[in-house]
Formats: C-alpha cells, sequence, structure tokens
C-alpha cells in the first residue's frame, strides 16, 4: 500500500484569457503550492501535467464567445500542449482544467469521450484529499442503489482498509475512488471485516456513486440487479472530508422566506447583537474578537500563540498593535474596509445567524448475525431526522435555496425510538434474537455518527440533496419558534416537474462550447431577479422563477435551458432591490446606511436597521502623516533616504496610474450601464439594442482594464519586495528611511507593509505588548530584477522549463524622470 502520493512533478500553470481571446501566462506569488498533490491524478499518472485556465465571464457575442472557445481548446506552453479535459467547482467561476496532450485521450476514455461529464466530474481526480492510499489488489462491489445498505451516493467500506486511512472514528466519510477505468465519488460508513467478508468486497458502492456512470454489458441487466458488478485490481481511494459539525453562516435567501414576527422578534435582534458586538470590539482595539466575530481568521489559530501561525499581513499588525493605533494607519484602514465588507454585508442582509450545520446522511445499515447479512435502506419515517441537537424539531437548510420549500420541516427522532423502530425493522427480517442490542449497536456504530444529519433519501432529494459529502444547516426549533412554526404550517404548493429531460451529450470536439455553457451567468441573474421579486412583494413572479433556476441549475446535466423571454419579461417588471447592488461591494464605506426600501422588503428593512449600528472604518482612518514616528531612533542615512525616495515614487506612479485608469473604466461602465437600465423598458427596439451593446463593450473595456491593472500591481509589489529582500543589514533603519519617505506625502503607505511587513509587526508587538505572529511572504525563489544599458528595469520570473519571464517596468531617465513602460 501507498499512501499520500507527493508531487515530485511540475506544479499546475495557470492562464487567463481575456475578453478578446488573449492567452496569457499568470506567474502568481506561490506557484510551487499549485500542485496535484493528494490527488487520485497524481497517483494514476505521475508524470502528468496539468494547467487551469481563467476566462471571463458575461455574456458575449457569438465571435467573441467562438474565439475564447477556441483559444481555451489548447495552449501551447514551453514546448508542451494542453488540451482543455474539464473542469472542478470552479467552472461556474470560469476555471477549467487541461492536461498535457500525452494524457489527454486516456483522461477523456475515463469520463467517456462526454463533455458534460468531464466537465462536472472531472474533480473528481483533481481535487486535493486529506488522505490518499493506492492499492495494487482491492474487490470493489457495485450495486443497485439501497442494496446493501447503500444509498444515493453512499457506500461502505472494510474496517481493515478503514484502520490504514488513520481517521477518527464514528464519522462518514466523503471519498474519491479510481478502479479499473473509471472513477467514483461519495461518502462511505465503515463495514466490519466479517460482513466485508460475507459479501466478499472491500468497498461497495451504489452505482449512484460511478461518474459518469456504470456500464453493464448488454444482456446482463439483471444479473447485474440480482448481484451487482465485482471489480477486482488496483485502486487509488482518497478522502477528501470527514463529517463534523460546523457553523453555518445564514444569507438574505434564507431570510426572506421567514414570516415577519419571526424577522421582527428572533432575526432583527440577532443580527442587531452582531453588530453591536463588531462595532465593540473596534472601538475597543480588540481585533482578535474582531477577526473572530468575521470568521477573518481560525480563531484557534489566532489563540495558539504557541504554534505562531503564519497570518495576512493586516491582520497580523492587527493583533500586534495593543493599543489599536495601526488600525487608522491609511494602508491598514483601507484593508480593513475591504476585508470587513463581505462580512457587513451578509449581516446586514441574512441577520449574522450561526447555524449548525452537518453533513447529510442516510439511514443505511449493514451487518453480519450467525453468518448472515443484514441490511436496510430509507427505513426511517420521512418526516424525522436523527442530528444531536436539543431542539425537538427544524428546518432542514440545504444552498442554494430555490424556493420556500427547500426548507424541510423535521422531528428530531430520540435514540430510544430509533433503537425500538430498528429493532422491529430486524424482526421483519428474520433476527430472532438480541433484537435490541443489535439495534443499540447499529445506531452507535452506523446511525449516530458525529457531525451526521440522517435524512430519508425521498426527503433529502426534496432540497436537492443526495449522500455525496452535501452539508446542510438547521434553523432550529427552540432559537426560532416562529419560524419553525410557519413553516410547519404552510401547506406546499410544489412545481410542476421539468418534462422530457434527457441527459445532455455533445460531441467531444465540443467540449470548450460546453465550458463556456458552464459559467454560472444566468443563475446569479435568476436568483437576483427572485430575490428582487420577492423584495417586491411579486412572490407570484418569484415562483415562475423558481421553475427557471432548476432550469440553469440542471442545465449542464440535462438538456434544458431556462426561458430567455419569461426572464427579460420579469425583469422589465421588477425593479432591482436596492441593497443586492452592495453585494460584491469592496468597502464597508461604499456601502450606504440608509436605503428607501418598499414597505414588502423585508431584507431591506433590515438592511436599514443593521447597517446603521456599523461605524464607517473611513472615519477613523488616520492622516499618514500623523505616523511619522512609527518606527524610530534606527540608523539612517542620507543614500538610505535617496534609494528609498526613488522607489516610492517608482511605486506611486504606477498604483497612481492604473488606478487612475481603472477609475475611468469603471466609470464609463456605470454610465453605460445606468443609459442602458433608463431604456430597458423602451418600445423602440433598435434603442434598447444600442445601449445594451454600448454597456457590453464598456464592460468588457472594464474588464481588458481589470487585467492589466492585476498584472501591473502584481509586478510592481513583486519588484518591491524584491528591492526590500536585498536589504539583509539594518532592515529597520531601512523602514524607518522609507516610512519618513511616505510620511512626508499624501498616500496610503502600502509600500511599507509590503517591503518590510515582518519588521512592522514585531516592533508594534515589542513596543504595545501584543502578539508577533509571523506574516505570511510571498515566495521569492528566483525572481530577480535587471536594469539594462538604457536604463530600463525589468522583473525576471522563472519558467517551467529553465527559462525565464521578463516583464518591463520602468526606465529612469538621465534625468531622473521615472517613465512608466506597459504590460502586454
Amino acid at each position: 500500500m501507498k499512501t499520500n502520493p507527493k508531487s515530485s512533478f511540475n506544479p499546475i500553470l495557470t492562464f487567463d484569457i481575456d475578453s478578446q481571446a488573449n492567452v496569457n501566462q499568470v506567474l502568481t506569488d506561490n506557484n510551487t503550492e499549485a500542485t496535484l498533490e493528494n490527488t487520485l491524478l497524481a497517483a494514476l499518472y505521475p508524470n502528468i501535467k496539468v494547467a487551469k485556465v481563467k476566462v471571463p465571464m458575461g455574456f458575449f457575442g457569438a465571435f467573441e464567445e467562438s474565439a475564447i472557445s477556441n483559444a481555451m481548446a489548447r495552449i501551447a506552453c514551453d514546448k508542451v500542449e494542453y488540451h482543455l479535459s474539464g473542469a472542478t467547482n470552479s467552472a461556474k467561476e470560469g476555471e477549467f482544467d487541461l492536461v498535457d496532450s500525452d494524457h489527454s485521450n486516456e483522461i477523456a476514455a475515463r469520463f467517456q469521450f462526454w463533455p458534460e461529464a468531464a466537465i462536472v466530474y472531472f474533480g473528481i481526480l483533481i481535487s486535493a484529499c486529506k488522505v490518499v492510499i493506492d492499492e495494487p489488489e482491492a474487490t470493489v462491489l457495485v450495486v443497485q442503489d439501497h442494496q446493501l445498505g447503500t444509498n444515493d451516493c453512499r457506500g461502505w467500506i472494510r474496517r481493515r482498509l478503514f484502520d490504514r486511512l488513520q481517521l477518527p472514528e464514528g464519522r462518514m466519510y466523503q471519498f474519491r475512488l479510481a478502479f479499473e477505468s473509471t472513477q467514483a465519488k461519495g461518502c462511505l460508513k465503515v463495514m466490519e471485516d466479517n460482513v466485508a467478508d460475507l459479501v466478499g468486497a472491500d468497498i461497495v458502492l451504489p452505482a449512484s456513486s460511478v461518474k459518469p456512470g456504470l456500464r453493464i454489458p448488454k444482456g446482463l441487466e439483471n444479473l447485474f440487479a440480482k448481484e451487482g458488478r465485482r471489480f477486482k485490481g488496483r485502486i487509488v481511494l482518497g478522502i477528501r472530508d470527514v463529517s463534523e459539525q460546523r457553523d453555518f453562516g445564514s444569507s438574505y435567501q434564507l431570510i426572506e422566506h421567514a414570516p415577519d414576527d419571526s424577522i421582527q422578534l428572533e432575526i432583527l435582534p440577532e443580527a442587531l447583537k452582531q453588530a453591536r458586538r463588531f462595532s465593540e470590539s473596534l472601538e475597543r482595539g480588540d481585533y482578535e474578537g474582531l477577526l473572530e466575530i468575521t470568521n477573518l481568521a481560525d480563531p484557534e489559530a489566532i489563540q495558539a500563540s504557541k504554534k505562531d501561525p503564519e497570518l495576512r499581513t493586516v491582520e497580523a499588525a492587527l493583533l500586534a498593535d495593543r493599543h489599536g493605533d495601526i488600525a487608522r494607519f491609511p494602508y491598514v484602514n483601507n484593508q480593513l474596509n475591504k476585508m470587513l465588507a463581505r462580512w457587513v454585508y451578509r449581516t446586514s442582509t441574512g441577520g449574522g445567524l450561526r447555524l449548525p450545520g452537518f453533513i447529510l446522511g442516510d439511514d443505511g445499515y449493514l451487518f453480519a448475525h450467525e453468518d448472515q447479512v443484514y441490511a436496510g435502506s430509507d427505513w426511517i419515517p420521512q418526516e424525522k431526522a436523527l442530528v444531536a441537537l436539543a431542539s425537538q424539531r427544524g428546518l432542514c437548510v440545504r444552498y442554494p435555496i430555490r424556493s420556500f420549500e427547500d426548507l424541510l420541516p423535521v422531528e428530531h427522532m430520540a435514540q430510544a425510538d430509533l433503537i425500538a423502530r430498528l429493532s422491529t425493522e430486524l424482526e421483519r427480517q428474520g433476527v430472532k434474537e438480541a433484537t435490541s442490542q443489535l439495534a443499540e449497536q447499529i445506531a452507535t456504530q452506523q446511525l449516530f455518527l458525529h457531525g451526521v444529519y440522517v435524512l430519508h433519501s425521498e426527503v433529502a432529494s426534496k432540497n436537492g440533496g443526495d449522500f455525496d459529502g452535501d452539508y446542510v444547516c438547521e434553523v432550529q426549533g427552540d432559537r426560532f419558534p416562529r419560524f419553525v412554526k410557519h413553516r410547519f404550517e404552510t401547506p406546499e404548493q410544489g412545481f410542476p416537474p421539468l418534462k422530457n429531460k434527457v441527459k445532455a451529450k455533445s460531441a467531444w470536439w465540443n467540449l470548450p462550447a460546453v465550458a463556456m455553457k458552464a459559467r454560472g451567468n444566468q443563475i446569479g441573474r435568476i436568483t437576483d431577479l427572485k430575490t428582487s421579486c420577492l423584495a417586491a412583494g411579486q412572490n407570484q413572479l418569484a415562483r415562475l422563477l423558481v421553475v427557471e433556476l432548476q432550469k440553469a441549475l440542471d442545465s449542464l446535466k440535462w438538456n434544458v435551458e431556462p426561458d430567455r423571454e419569461v426572464l427579460d419579461r420579469i425583469s422589465k417588471q421588477v425593479k432591482r432591490a436596492p441593497w443586492l447592488a452592495f453585494k460584491k461591494m469592496g468597502t464597508i464605506s461604499k456601502m450606504l446606511r440608509h436605503l428607501d426600501v418598499d414597505e414588502t422588503d423585508r431584507i431591506g428593512k433590515i438592511y436599514n436597521h443593521v447597517r446603521n449600528e456599523i461605524p464607517d472604518l473611513a472615519e477613523s482612518k488616520g492622516s499618514i502623516t500623523e505616523f511619522k514616528m512609527l518606527i524610530s531612533h534606527e540608523t539612517v542615512t542620507r543614500e538610505m533616504h535617496d534609494e528609498c525616495r526613488f522607489v516610492n515614487g517608482v511605486f506611486a506612479a504606477v498604483v497612481g496610474r492604473t488606478l487612475e485608469r481603472q477609475d475611468r473604466l469603471d466609470t464609463d461602465y456605470e454610465r453605460a450601464k445606468s443609459e442602458f437600465d433608463e431604456v430597458r423598458m423602451d418600445a423602440n427596439k433598435l434603442l434598447r439594442q444600442q445601449k445594451y451593446d454600448a454597456k457590453q463593450k464598456a464592460y468588457a473595456a472594464r474588464r481588458l482594464g481589470e487585467e492589466r491593472t492585476r498584472k501591473e500591481i502584481s509586478a510592481v509589489h513583486t519588484w518591491v519586495r524584491l528591492w526590500a529582500d536585498g536589504k539583509t543589514e539594518n532592515r529597520l533603519g531601512w523602514a524607518q528611511a522609507l516610512l519618513t519617505v511616505v510620511s512626508s506625502g499624501h498616500g496610503t503607505g502600502a509600500i511599507l507593509f509590503h517591503a518590510f511587513p515582518q519588521e512592522i509587526v514585531d516592533q508594534r508587538a515589542k513596543l504595545t505588548g501584543g502578539k508577533a505572529h509571523r506574516v505570511l511572504l510571498p515566495d521569492l525563489d528566483g525572481k530577480s530584477t535587471r536594469i539594462d544599458s538604457e536604463g530600463r528595469t525589468f522583473l525576471i520570473e522563472p519558467l517551467e522549463d529553465g527559462g525565464t519571464n521578463e516583464t518591463f517596468l520602468f526606465r529612469k531617465s538621465k534625468t531622473g524622470e521615472i517613465l512608466l513602460g506597459t504590460i502586454d
């Protein structure tokens, strides 16, 4: 047995395709971290080379979409040709995977040359696991779902094989498995060795776990239904996750379904409590508490000073300064304003509730008694759930929430009731003796598992759940009795099933087109439109959109598409909920304290209450001149000061130019978008099309600008870090010299935290009694700079084949003027 195959091969390359179909390699700060370590792909194909490509989001015309598809199909780099092969869950964000041409055909064969399957299931092979074992000889038995106590994507693993994984007991285990020429995913429970011996398998899988599907030879369908299909040979097994109870944050998708009395008496008080805790932590300078509240850092890691965990620069600076003054430093204040924006939005619109979360599990059991195998599946009542919570009932929630019906009302089944019912089940199967003792043993070992929420499979499927590692959370009846009571008492209306659904199966050469379709454009649009309907009190329109949302969710697996005419018609009828504009807002300061919302907009009302409790961080921001003596009493020479002034001048010139350009592009897009919104419902179709085309053109320009800005900013950051890394002596002196230069201007002082972050953290901790955590620094290995005879400075970064990539940064003229270059 081999365990945890290491990545002794090349790192995963990353490419970016812009809206004009230009392909550029992205050189990350730490390329060595992006590898195939602990993946099935690494074990199966040790010499495989992999690349990732990010394509732009948004809608494109036929020409642009075709050009982008062609660009991503094959990418050549360093004498290796990479072919598009699939995707992970990041497909909805426009990220896809390629493998080298030597392996591409074999990977395609694993997915039966089925593009939709490769996009949906390639993640089985490439997703990183906690542990991977490579067994040269094992037996996998695939049976129909519900046979031998299996269920939808949930199987069994032999105790002896499980012990080799060295994982905690009494859980469910999300797995990835490669065997024969196929792969499987789902969750496993542990079966004892005597059961495994009787069924003749090390792993028992339901057919639903095998992806893209088990091929049954023609004429053997009845035999498979009776005995299953057995595979003997090499397997590669990875465990991706182990069940545990986790906290889930609520969102407006959940809260918008709560009744008015629950919002006023249960949800809003909780949200205000969180907002006030946040504000008090800011006021006291309790940044450890603040980071815990907002989950920006692992609370255990923050408190474990002995482990001295590496933290991001701003977090480390905040925890180092016990007096809290560093939060007023312009750069730190700006970054904090950005870091906390998402939490503020979620709390202002979703109530800031923390809900208990669990892996979704089934009631299957499998055991041997007197050399006989007994099994059961889907035997608990459909209205019941098995979960370790004190409340007697609750609402089982799985994201994304499509409709009110997705909040499943369930009652919690007591252990005594479970054992009594299981005893009856065993007697029905012919077990004559000690049924209650056996039932208690089964309940302990296979049902009441840590971090698992057990449901009947038909109930789990109501909100789209199965047992392949889905997480659910619960709105508990004892914490939110009004919300839960309302759901229990409200009859379900149901939705008509989608008719004539057939599996989407394109020709393999259409893989790039399928990949473009996989981007989650429609899902986000429909979700926001549905939310806007609910905010406007247009519940019937919202229910129409639930059907379209399901089509969007199913579009890759099934041959269905949302109805664009329905979406366009409803878009014209309903104005967008105003608070949705802040969902991707970059800073807290840009989120207005009060919005004019409809009387029916309950989320908008929560927003107005909660947002008003949260201070504007920008109001506490100090001037850079106030921090002149942040570092003092160090040895600084005139030469050091002049060199720092030059470096700061280059940094300010590059950053200033890029941000000014991006602000202009953002303004152009917002103007074009506003002009289109004004004519969205205009009867003049030609005018609508002209404004839409102008908006799309402005969007493409903004997107290209963002790509260019990211590259330029990244390059100058690396240049500054390389410069500072070369100052091996008197680093605090150099930090003081740079601070002196920076504090004489009007900037944010960002360069100081890029150049000497650890020195600032250590100094503040020393002077204020805070914690001097290590700062997570970028990897500069192999990177350098070069100045040619014409005074041009280049950033040099290593390539995989041993060569280098040179980026022109700036040129210093004979008069000392800084002349900037562009990055294509």
